[in-house]
Parts: structure tokens; sequence; C-alpha cells
């Protein structure tokens, strides 16, 4: 049962290790020449670079609470840099800087500063990671083509030279490298082809046969084609040590005389909120790609890269973030645990050490090409039209977001992606978003004004015009009960409209205002009444905000066609639509105490019947959940009358298995396994299932999988992975 457990609680297995060290190759191809063209931007030695990139992956992958983001040197902090060196005279007094600025990020963590990420709007994010793709793209294209005038880690539309990233377009254009043109395309080909080839040759990274290709067309190309043979400018520039310990005297250390300089301050804490920023948006872009949608700590990001920048300010490296292009190449690649992200800066200091000869015979173009298969993920067309349809108030902050950062840089762009996201929210406050009246049921009832959860000075103008337009001789009841904060300028509106409501014979009757007058209602009874009465309000908005999303929503529930058939408790904490993604019509659920499969439940055959023969379903999924009632009762020998009937199965699992779990002390513990070994007993009974069994003898296209769902966590484990690599054949 053990076995069966995946990287989902960020645990190493066998198969999560070798996904992580096939994207953690891949993410140290991209990485490698990204470190050294930005210590070269930077005006910083080249090993800076390189060390930067060591750090960000062997010690901050270690500290940091993220599972697929990936730390380094980064292009947003090259100007600052190339600045600070110039101002303060030595890079031993920037590395001063950096090291002050990993404290000032440590406190920050401590301080809980890191929560500022979670207020990004997610149209600016998925705009963030749009642009990065597009910025790819352009970039890349003239190394492609063997144009090298522009390092190949600079992500900014403007360069140094006055050129921009179109200009280098044209230019790589009309100066095209035949030998790098053939390699990059070679390259591209290799990895698109990869995608279809056998399982087991694509256990070996597309990105490693694309780069080994090229190689190997490079040194073909000295043998027979010198013209087309690609010279060093077009390679890899790796510092080559005469022997290993040759590393520690490339180290370089702060110099600690400039602890009375003010300007060491101003850049410190510079480079600290900068930083601080830029990984704050990396991660929470990063979590967005992340397949499993698992949330990486915040606070606890900014301790870790303030520990790697401490480290890198005093050995000599440059600073440090979370780093957008690494983790998403990192996500492509099929990363699963931060196993990747430690292995990627493995590679990195193997490669300084022992093999740089080799590393230095890699085309850039060969990169290049790498590089553009992510940029193409990340912009793919699809997130376009989705961002579209969800309506303006989504697609404009997003198309504003991606054009900026286009042809600015990243916080200027998602600077200005902000102020018009937040431009569209105080738009959507005027339009009475958090103050809603609901008319009543019938003529007879009061009209009721629900204000929600919270209710700012923003909101005044729209509920004054609720107010006032409210008919005379009415009756209203203004409920606060969902209101967890109402701003005081509210309050005060909210008053005043009770003392000249009788001017207008309206009879007003407060719930839950702070500074109300209630009108007396027999204890218990309002509380009662107002649960209940707030199911129907809660449906009419619900049913309002569908409508105003989508004008045909409900116009287009009329035909169900799930994929999925969703076996799953009773547990009011269970609600697979929301744990899934799933929308209305894509999931057939069928629920009962502990999730049990019993042919002489006619209920539940019922549905298993009409789930395979009528719906067609493809996937049927047991879900469990740890903290099951119907678990702890079997356990705890507290189950009697109708419910002990219903769960004798698991009775009998819990016998089967008694030895196993009594061998363990605690009670949590033996609970997690009585789970987990019912959802697989489960998944058994549906295998020997007649119709199951008929589906599969017809070979209709139907999988069945078992999950167990952390209420803890949120997090669902499929215990299934191993299992379950094709279609169950009976």
């Amino acid at each position: 049962m053990q076995n069966t457990r995946t990287f989902m609680n960020n645990r190493f297995t066998l198969s999560s290790v070798k996904d992580d060290a096939s994207a953690g190759l891949v993410v140290f191809l991209v990485a490698l020449p990204l470190c050294l063209g930005i210590a070269l931007a930077s005006g910083a030695p080249l090993f800076s670079g390189l060390l930067a990139g060591i750090i960000g992956g062997l010690v901050v992958s270690l500290v940091s609470g993220s599972h697929v983001s990936v730390s380094g040197p980064a292009a947003g902090l090259t100007v600052i840099i190339a600045n600070a060196i110039i101002t303060l005279g030595t890079f031993q007094l920037l590395l001063l800087a950096i090291v002050l600025a990993g404290i000032i990020q440590l406190i920050l963590g401590f301080l809980k500063a890191g929560t500022i990420g979670i207020y990004f709007p997610s149209t600016v994010i998925k705009g963030m990671l749009t642009a990065i793709g597009l910025i790819l793209i352009i970039k890349q294209i003239p190394h492609a083509f063997g144009y090298d005038a522009d390092y190949i880690g600079n992500l900014n539309f403007n360069q140094r030279d006055n050129r921009n990233a179109f200009s280098e377009l044209v230019n790589a254009v009309r100066k095209i490298n035949m030998g790098a043109t053939i390699i990059s395309v070679a390259s591209l080909i290799i990895m698109i082809t990869w995608n279809y080839v056998s399982p087991k040759l694509r256990q070996v990274p597309g990105a490693l046969i694309a780069v080994v290709a090229g190689i190997l067309l490079n040194n073909i190309f000295l043998q027979f084609q010198p013209l087309l043979a690609l010279s060093h400018e077009h390679l890899v520039q790796l510092p080559v040590l005469e022997h290993t310990g040759k590393f520690f005297s490339l180290l370089t250390f702060p110099d600690l005389s400039g602890l009375g300089n003010p300007q060491i301050y101003i850049i410190a804490c510079t480079l600290a909120l900068v930083a601080s920023l830029e990984t704050l948006l990396s991660i929470e872009a990063v979590d967005k790609l992340d397949p499993l949608k698992r949330h990486s700590p915040e606070n606890r990001e900014l301790k870790a890269q303030g520990i790697g920048n401490i480290v890198s300010g005093l050995l000599g490296g440059l600073p440090i973030t979370a780093v957008i292009v690494r983790g998403s190449a990192n996500i492509t690649a099929g990363a699963k645990t931060k196993f990747a992200a430690f292995f990627h800066g493995i590679l990195l200091f193997a490669a300084l050490l022992f093999f740089p000869q080799i590393i230095n015979q890699i085309p850039l173009a060969c990169l290049a090409a790498v590089l553009l298969v992510v940029g193409y993920k990340l912009t793919r067309l699809s997130l376009y039209k989705e961002m579209y349809t969800a309506g303006w108030d989504q697609f404009i902050p997003f198309m504003i977001t991606v054009l900026a950062i286009l042809f600015t840089d990243l916080l200027i762009g998602i600077t200005m992606g902000m102020a018009v996201a937040i431009f569209f929210i105080l738009k959507r406050n005027m339009r009475n978003v958090y103050a809603k009246d609901r008319l009543p049921l019938n003529v007879n009832e009061p009209v009721r004004i629900i204000l929600s959860e919270e209710v700012s000075f923003l909101n005044k103008a729209a509920i004054i015009s609720t107010l006032d337009n409210l008919p005379d001789n009415t009756s209203v009841i203004i409920d606060g009960s969902r209101s967890s904060y109402i701003d005081y300028d509210v309050l005060e509106i909210i008053e005043t409209f009770k003392s000249t409501s009788v001017n207008r014979s309206i009879d007003v009757t407060f719930l839950d205002i702070t500074g109300k007058f209630r009108r007396p209602v027999p204890p218990g009874l309002r509380i009662i009444q107002q649960s209940y009465n707030q199911l129907l309000a809660n449906n009419r908005e619900w049913a309002k905000d569908k409508v105003l999303l989508n004008p045909d929503y409900f116009t287009n529930q009329n035909v169900q066609s799930p994929k999925y058939f969703f076996i799953t408790c009773s547990d009011s904490r269970m609600l697979p639509n929301d744990f899934t993604g799933t929308g209305t019509g894509e999931m057939f659920v069928h629920r009962n105490i502990a999730n049990l499969v019993m042919n002489d439940d006619k209920n539940l055959m019922a549905a298993l019947q009409y789930a395979i023969e009528a719906l067609k379903v493809e996937h049927i999924i047991i879900c469990g959940h740890y903290g099951c009632g119907g678990i702890s009762g079997v356990l705890n020998h507290q189950v009697n009358g109708a419910v002990a009937d219903w769960v004798n199965t698991i009775q009998e699992t819990y016998l089967k298995y008694e030895h196993e779990l009594n061998q363990e002390r605690d009670f949590d513990t033996r609970h997690r396994k009585l789970v987990e070994l019912n959802v697989m007993q489960q998944l058994t009974h549906l295998e020997k299932n007649i119709y199951v069994r008929k589906a599969m003898v017809s070979e209709q296209k139907l999988s069945l999988h078992a999950w167990v769902y952390d209420i803890g966590t949120g997090m669902v484990k499929d215990f299934t992975l191993d299992r379950l690599q094709k279609p169950y054949v009976v």
C-alpha cells in the first residue's frame, strides 16, 4: 500500500525521482546559458552567474516550500546589478549589498510580508505567463538563426545597443547562419516528434536528444562542411577549470569595509524589494502551471530566497530569485517534486567541475530550440480564447499585461496590468456587486438587501443607489449576516436610511448589523429562519451571477454528457466538483456513507448501469477521504443499527488487515490506512461488477480509479497510478 503513495505529499518515489531527474536535466540545459548570459550582461564575472544558479538549485530548493519553482540569477536584475557595480566601484561591495538584501528578505519572511503575492489578480498572472512565452519565442528566434548579438537570457524588449526585440528579428533574417539554422530546426523536429515515440524511449528527455544531435551535427560540419560549422561564439562558453581544486580559488568574498557606506544599504533595499516581488510573481505563476495546483507558502519562499542570497553574496554569486522561465521549463518537462530543482543544481556544479569541455560543444541554437518549445507552451492560443470568453473585465487586463511586459519589462508590465485590473474591480463595485437587493419570493414578503462579506467605502454609491430606488410603502430587511466587516461610512448610510425611512412609509428591519435597532424576535427562531432563508437568497444570487457571466449558462444545461462517474462519501465536506475543478454536466455523482460498492445496493447499481450504458462514461472514480465517520466507527467499534449493517463490508476489510493495522500505535495512522485499504477493496468490488465486465468485454472505453481526498490539505492521492497504465481488461 505504501508503494502506491505519490509525490502529492512531496515524498520521493521511484517514479517521481525518474520524472524529476529528467526535468532537472532540461532545466539545467535552459539555466546554463541564462546564468552565463545574465552575468555577462550585469558586468559581473561569469563564474558569479553559475554560482548563483548552483546555490539556487542546491540551497534554495531545500529550504523552499515550493514543489516545482526553480531559483537562480534573474534577467530582471541585470540593470540594477550593472549600475550597482559602477556606483560602488567594486564587485566585492556589491556582494556585501547582496548579503544585506538576503537578510532583509529573511526579515520580510518572518514579518509575513509574502502574503502580498496572494493579491495579484489571476488575469495579471496569466498575462505575465503568456508574455514570457511570447518574449521567449521572439528573443530566441535570432539565436535559432545563429545571430547572437544579444545574450540568450535577455527578456527585455529594449536592448543596450539601442535595438529592440523586433529589430533583432529583422537582423537575424538578414544574417542567417545556415549551420545554426539547420541545427535548431533539427532540434525542434526531434523535440516535437519525441512526444510520439514509444513510452520507453520517452523516458529519455527529448531536449537531451536534441542537444546530443546538435553536438553531433556540428562535429559533422567540422569534418565535412567547415563553412556550416559553428564558431565558439555560437556555442556555450563555460569557464574551464584546470583542476577541481581551482573552484575554491574562484570564490569571491564581500568587502565588509563597505558597511559604513550608505549607498550599500540603498542598493540592498532595492535588490531585496525587486527580487522579492519577482519571486512572489514567479511562484504565483508557477503554482498556476502546476498540474496538481499545489500552493507554495509565500513567507517561507521569502525566507528561502533570503538564505540563498546570503549564501550567494558570501561566496561571490549574483542575486537570486525564483525564475519563471526555469520554473515553467521544469513543469513542462514533467517535474513532480523539488528534487528536480535540486538535481539541476547538481548538474550545474558537475558541469563546471568535471565536463566543461563537453558542455562547451553545445550549440546555442539547440538551447534556443528548447526555449522556443517552452515559450510556445506558455502562450498557447487556447488561453487567449479562454480569457476572451471570460469577458472584457478579464480579457482587457490580461492583454494589457501581455503587451506592457512585451514592450517594457516584467515589473512595469505587471504594474500596468494591476492598475487596469484594479480599475475593473472598482467598476464592478460600482455595479452593485457588494450590496445586492433581493426581490421578495411573493408579494407579501419584504424586500431583502443582503450585504456581502466585505462591505467597504467603495460600496457606498451602490448601497445609496439601492436604498434610494426602493419603492415607498414597503418592508425591507437589511441583512448583514454574511458580513464579517462593514465600513463605518456604510453603517452611517444605513442608520441614516433607518431614521428617514418613516417619511417614505418604509418599514426597516436590521439583521446582524453593528449599531442597529432590532425588531424583537423569539430567541433562536431568527437564527434558524435566517439560515433557511439564506439558502433561497444564495440560490438567487448564484443564478444571477451565472447569467451575468454567461447569458446562455442555463440554456446549455439540457443535455448531460459526463466523462466521469464519481462514487464518494455522503460527508458534507466532500465537494467533488470543487476539488476536481469540474463544471456542470462534467461529472455524474453517487454518494453513500464510506463510498461503498456493493452489488445489493440497488441505488448504486442503477446509477452504475445508467452511467456505463446510457452516459458512456470513460472513468469511474471511487473517492474516499481521511476523517471518514464510517471508518472511524469501525475502528472504535461504535456503530450500531442501520449504520452497522451498512459498514459491515468495512468491518471485513478491517478483520483482514487487523494485524497490520494494530501495529500502528496512533489512531490517526490506523484510520488513514483503513481509509486507503477500503478504497482499494471497493475498487476490487467494482472490477467484478457485471456492468463493468460487460463494458470491458465489448471494449467500451472505461478506466477504474481509486482516490483518497485529504480534507486537511485539499489534495487527492491516486492509488491507481502504478496499477492503471491502461484501461482494465477483464
